[in-house]
């Protein structure tokens, strides 16, 4: 039992963050700062984006509501013009 004891790797050096190969803190905290600020800037651009289709949608149905109502208003006269017009014959003079 004491011999599988002994065959467990153990840590017994301590690691400092001067020691050679290894990254000082501020270079960590630096370069975990700039993953978090391209992570953000990508997830706050992808949003952003979203955002920017989605109004256009709207917007683009509210364009196509008023178009759609301006011919709506306007086709009946429209209409009884060019009836007006066709009855009259080509020479009808206006």
């Amino acid at each position: 039992m004491n011999n599988s004891m002994d065959s467990i790797p153990v840590l017994m050096d301590i690691i400092e963050d001067d020691a050679p190969g290894v990254e000082p803190a501020m270079d960590r905290t630096a370069a975990f700062l700039g993953e978090l600020a391209a992570h953000l800037a990508t997830v706050i651009h992808d949003h952003a984006d979203e955002l920017v289709h989605n109004a256009c949608r709207e917007m683009e149905a509210l364009l196509l509501e008023q178009v759609s109502d301006r011919l709506r208003a306007q086709l009946p006269s429209l209409i009884a013009g060019i009836i007006e017009q066709h009855f009259r014959g080509p020479g009808g003079g206006a």
